[in-house]
């Protein structure tokens, strides 16, 4: 330390625990950095007696790179600053020569770590000492390539096991699970379950539903929000009659049996009989207070319909089930097992170890007996282990921190440091239940905290301190401001965008369910940030003095990144600049997929759709007409490419772009076998100007430093397999298609600007200004994949709705899951210094849907702000302000899109120049139309004739039978396809919002409320009159339509296309139209079961059923043209032509003689003709 440095008590006490062990709880922005760097100097301070090490016997673990630096850089700073203020010679001595051999210092990751130890003892490991180090997306490649390989040899050699688990998932499917699995650690499930008989798996299941699953889903049931509101009313009394008193009574008394309970369901089926207000002593008339009354039937019905139904517990077993998925849970353990084997030679073939073999074998150098010697030898030399994050590590790095600093790790020797609060990796393998164990395990002397936070104004602290007073496991302790209040109050908003049911045209109409009100949070976001920035309230804290809000200041968490786009938008509306860091979506940039077409392409000449995509990116930036007459003059894209003619309708600076990039692919192709894939990669880079392009679009920066990843990435794989070039396209195919978590490049945010981050790369920093929006969102529906756990074995689904273990599993998941998930929010919330926004879109702020504002509105007001949780004594009450109104910006709203409108320019530039004020310059002005140039026609039926306009129009048929509608026949003919469109378009998935993407399917068919909410949204953006009573009919003829048997063959068909856009060679239909193109749209077109193919096309005519054979006359040339763009896409004509009437709701099925075909040829050349020839 220097003369100047004080420290808090709590430091103080850290620090001077050097003759124990210490497990550090260290809240949020409380300083465990700076704790953890004095301790590690403590040892090598020359001014003081003890403790005292040499640097060699000080290790240190981090668990990311990034935090190994800032451990090292802060070291060495400190040790400058204890240079600078030194005065003895021989204290300027020690510190200078610290600093020279400061690299030498044992401060890694704990994979480096685990490297270095086994090299040092690689014949106790027996290894050779020379292995390589695999990366995540090496090792990735290596086990894709083996998993490959072996599926292959299995399925050649047909083998019965194989061929079962793939007709059970499915090959891509069976193969997708397995890369899953093969990710994760298997050694433990292998030991346990490989030998197991299908019987031994289910005793297991059932004996663990038994001793775990039901206590814990018995405590979840009485956590549970309504179930805690009905004890709530029961306890309150207020009863007019001794029965009701009685029946409240009883309600208590399941609840409080309920946990020890041998048959919980019989008590709950009580409990469900009881939670009513019908023919029970719970009526109306027994209750004083008809309020009470209300609440007791609002929780009653949300205890059953909402708890207990939904409960694990009501789910039933089925004998067959259970055989059925143990058996293919232990078919597929035993298959990932022959494939892991497999893995593991492939690694020793090599030479190589991945981040688990790393892992688990300096466990094993560690623990097993026959090491006892080197183990100890390692003990002795080292003096103190400090391990930063300590609640981010699993079992097996648990066991190796103890068994590092020996049999005594208890007494002595181990100083780790973490926060169980701020545990959010669950997915990387965190465990913070295992690091808890451990400080448990110390005396209580040794079980230090530091509450003292550093980073937030105390109004921040009193808020979070009152949130997550009683929301987790271990006990929590308060964080306590170091400095003064500052800042005005309230430092707290609630921000709520309310979604009622008014239309808001300034949301664009092509939004649906949670996408518009994630739409209209983020203007109100944008808005709110914009009027904070400019009304230039002192709001920020900066060298202990009050100064107004900037950009810089501001940074936005989101769980996730998903739909940042729509809060980036509302930014740029504001004329806000702003920073997008981080994220996991590395593999989903456009970069990723244009390098991976381009080297695709390289790799095979026939792959044409990689082709493609590389000469229509940034990489050429050919149009599309271009690969258009490509294909059209060369018959392929390749062939094109190879051919020395140029083609004369294309322009100069177009043929320009088509030769580069063949003279671009032949010297990729020439060379793909000399050069290195990162030399390759640069030599393409170089040859296509691709960085420069990159550099100048919209967040170049971020796109450019993609690129370099990627060249880096090429780099790490040539290291292990120079020049495997296959290797790295099918390594980056697998991860396009997986998208893996792993982050963007990094690059600097520049200049005064607002961060947009995950919570997760927020770890660690602050910001004076945090907002968390989008708390209403869902949590993501659990995916269908089998599992391998150590506990209950191999895992699969069950085929119904049986309970079996996987769902024993997904129930103790969902559990830590949501422990995490608040973790996450303490996280979220603890990153803001002076001012904190939680924002979201919602409904009814007494109705909360998502588990964020539920575990707010459980504690505060969420339309006042007040706090009605009981707080502990000394809390502080937090004040919160609450806007609920759309906030006023004074700043004129800017083009969501980028670039000009150059319809607009060259409107404006033609009126001046009428006006005299200007020209149009050559090659602006209108370009008159030459007719009989014309190739492509859009295909209508208005009077059995081909027109030029492309939206799709009925006619009006039959008004004289049924009177003739009040809104518009054509629009609504648009309107009643888009509802049906809808209806199919999400097929098979639960929902469109967060389940899937829109509020409306519940099923793989619409129900009748859900027709009538997506015909009253959409009717407005087809219709400009009598729009409630046009969705009302296109409720109604939607609806009919999908209780059809035409609907429900639809529903269940192998293969389902809607709207399907043709562009059909006039040549197909009569030598005369050679050069010609028809162009239209069909309805639908569907594969039945037996491969069958079906056209369908919707008709909204005014016809009754009598006269559909007539109307249907009018479309004959429609459908024969539609039958010949169905055969020449599917090589086969369809089994059926059928017009579907919806309001008669008739069919009409076209067969058509040789004879009526030639004659439709003859009225399609005439239209044609007529529409060339025409004024």
């Amino acid at each position: 330390m220097t003369s100047s440095t004080v420290y808090t008590d709590e430091q103080q006490r850290a620090l001077d625990a050097y003759q124990q062990s210490v497990a550090l709880s260290a809240g949020a922005g409380c300083g465990k950095t700076f704790v953890l760097t004095e301790r590690f100097l403590s040892y090598l301070d020359p001014r003081v007696l003890e403790p005292t090490a040499e640097l060699d016997e000080l290790v240190a673990i981090t668990f990311t790179d990034a935090a190994a630096r800032e451990m090292r850089d802060r070291i060495r700073l400190s040790c400058y600053d204890r240079l600078k203020v030194a005065t003895a010679v021989d204290e300027q001595q020690a510190w200078r020569r610290l600093l020279r051999i400061l690299d030498t210092a044992r401060i890694s990751t704990i994979h480096s770590f685990c490297g270095s130890l086994l090299r040092s003892h690689a014949v106790e490991a027996q290894l050779d000492p020379r292995f390589e180090q695999l990366d995540a997306a090496s090792a990735d490649l290596l086990r894709l390539r083996t998993l490959d390989d072996r599926l292959r040899q299995l399925l050649l050699k047909r083998d019965e096991a194989v061929i079962q688990l793939a007709t059970r998932f499915g090959l891509s499917k069976l193969r997708e699970h397995l890369v899953g699995l093969l990710g994760k650690d298997l050694s433990g499930v292998v030991a346990s379950w490989l030998e197991a008989t299908p019987d031994e798996v289910i005793a297991a299941w059932k004996k663990y539903y038994n001793q775990k699953t039901i206590p814990l889903v018995i405590q979840e049931l009485l956590d549970a929000a309504p179930i805690r509101d009905l004890q709530t009313i029961c306890e309150k009394g207020g009863f007019a009659a001794d029965e009701l008193q009685a029946h409240c009574s009883r309600i208590l008394a399941i609840l409080r049996e309920l946990p020890e309970c041998d048959n919980p369901t019989r008590l709950l089926d009580e409990l469900q009989s009881l939670a009513r207000v019908q023919g029970n002593a719970a009526k109306k008339k027994n209750w004083i207070d008809e309020s009470d009354f209300e609440s007791f039937r609002d929780a009653c019905k949300a205890v059953r319909d909402g708890v207990i139904k939904k409960s694990i517990l009501y789910k039933p077993w089925n004998e067959e089930q259970l055989q059925d998925t143990a058996n293919a849970g232990l078919a597929l353990l035993a298959l990932a097992t022959d494939v892991a084997r497999c893995y593991e030679s492939a690694k020793q073939e090599r030479n190589v170890l991945d981040y688990d073999d790393l892992m688990h074998k300096a466990h094993s150098l560690l623990t097993a007996p026959e090491f006892a010697a080197a183990r100890k030898n390692l003990a002795d030399s080292t003096k103190l282990l400090l391990v930063d994050e300590f609640q981010d590590t699993d079992p097996v790095q648990v066991e190796l921190v103890k068994a590092l600093c020996g049999d005594g790790w208890a007494g002595e020797g181990l100083f780790v440091v973490g926060d169980a609060k701020q545990s959010i990796y669950r997915f990387r393998g965190a465990q913070p239940a295992v690091s808890r164990q451990l400080r448990e395990h110390l005396p209580p002397e040794s079980q230090l905290s530091l509450t003292t936070n550093f980073r937030s104004q105390g109004a921040v602290l009193d808020f979070v301190n009152a949130l997550f007073c009683d929301a987790f496991e271990e006990e929590y302790q308060p964080l306590r401001p170091s400095r003064e209040q500052q800042t005005p109050l309230p430092a707290i908003e609630f921000f709520w965008a309310i979604t009622d049911t008014k239309e808001d045209d300034s949301i664009p109409a092509q939004l649906r369910g949670a996408q518009r009100d994630r739409y209209r949070e983020a203007r109100f976001v944008a808005r709110r940030l914009a009027a904070m920035i400019d009304s230039e309230d002192s709001l920020v804290v900066e060298n202990n003095s009050l100064r107004p809000v900037k950009q810089g200041d501001i940074a936005i968490l989101f769980r996730t990144l998903s739909d940042v786009q729509v809060y980036e938008e509302a930014l740029r509306e504001q004329g806000l600049d702003y920073y997008l860091a981080g994220g996991h979506a590395f593999y989903a940039q456009q970069e990723v997929y244009d390098v991976l077409h381009l080297l695709r392409s390289v790799c095979s000449v026939a792959d044409e759709l990689s082709l493609a995509g590389a000469l229509r990116s940034p990489l050429f930036a050919v149009e599309d007409e271009t690969l258009f007459w490509l294909v059209n003059k060369h018959r392929s894209l390749q062939a094109a490419l190879m051919s020395p003619n140029s083609i004369k309708e294309l322009s100069p600076v177009e043929q320009a772009k088509v030769t580069h990039a063949a003279n671009t692919f032949q010297e990729l192709r020439d060379r793909k076998d000399d050069l290195l894939v990162a030399e390759l990669l640069t030599l393409a880079i170089e040859l296509t100007g691709y960085d420069a392009t990159l550099r100048s679009e919209f967040l170049g920066e971020r796109k450019l430093a993609n690129l370099h990843k990627l060249v880096e990435q090429a780099r790490t794989l040539d290291e292990l397999n120079p020049g495997d070039l296959s290797g790295f396209v099918t390594q980056l195919t697998e991860f396009v298609a997986r998208a893996p978590k792993e982050p963007v490049a990094a690059t600097t945010a520049e200049g005064d600007v607002i961060r947009i981050m995950t919570i997760h790369n927020a770890k660690g920093l602050e910001f004076p200004v945090v907002v968390v929006p989008d708390l209403e969102r869902k949590r993501p529906s659990s995916k269908q994949d089998p599992v391998f756990d150590e506990e209950l074995g191999p895992l699969v689904p069950s085929s119904d709705s049986s309970c079996v273990g996987w769902d024993l599993y997904q129930q103790a998941e969902k559990i830590e899951d949501n422990a995490e998930r608040l973790r996450l929010l303490y996280v979220a919330c603890t990153r803001a210094a002076d001012f904190l926004i939680l924002s979201s879109s919602i409904k009814d702020l007494n109705k909360p849907s998502s588990d964020w504002l539920k575990f707010l509105d459980e504690r505060f007001d969420l339309a006042s702000g007040d706090c009605i949780a009981d707080l502990p004594e000394g809390y502080m009450t937090p004040q919160i302000r609450v806007t609920t109104n759309e906030p006023v910006s004074e700043r004129k709203p800017a083009r969501r899109t980028r670039g000009a409108d150059l319809l607009k320019l060259v409107e404006k530039t033609c009126k001046m120049a009428v006006q005299d004020k200007g020209i149009v310059p050559e090659g602006v002005g209108t370009i008159p139309l030459h007719l009989r140039a014309r190739q492509r026609f859009s295909f209508s039926s208005i009077s059995g004739k081909l027109q030029k306009q492309i939206v799709r129009a009925e006619p009006v048929i039959g008004e004289e039978a049924i009177d003739a509608p009040t809104f518009d026949p054509r629009d609504f003919g648009t309107f009643v396809h888009e509802v049906l469109d809808q209806a199919f378009e999400k097929r098979g998935q639960n929902s469109f919002s967060e389940k899937s993407s829109d509020p409306f399917v519940e099923s793989d068919l619409f129900s009748e409320s859900d027709v009538h909410e997506l015909c009253e949204f959409l009717a407005p953006s087809h219709l400009k009159q009598n729009v409630e009573e046009a969705a009302a009919e296109a409720a109604n003829l939607v609806q009919s339509f999908l209780h059809s048997p035409r609907a429900q063959q639809m529903a269940s068909a192998r293969c389902l296309l809607r709207e399907v856009e043709f562009l059909l060679p006039g040549e197909l239909v009569s030598d005369t139209l050679a050069g010609r193109y028809l162009e239209g749209i069909i309805d639908c077109l569907y594969q039945d079961e037996s491969g069958n193919w079906h056209l369908l096309d919707y008709k909204t005519n005014q016809v009754t059923a009598a006269e559909v054979p007539a109307a249907a006359g009018n479309y004959a040339m429609q459908m024969f043209v539609y039958g010949l763009a169905c055969e020449r896409a599917l090589g086969v004509r369809p089994v059926e032509s059928v017009l579907y009437f919806l309001r008669p709701a008739v069919e009409h099925a076209w067969v058509q003689s040789k004879e009526e075909q030639a004659g439709l040829v003859q009225e399609v050349c005439r239209g044609v003709e007529d529409l060339i020839t025409a004024k």
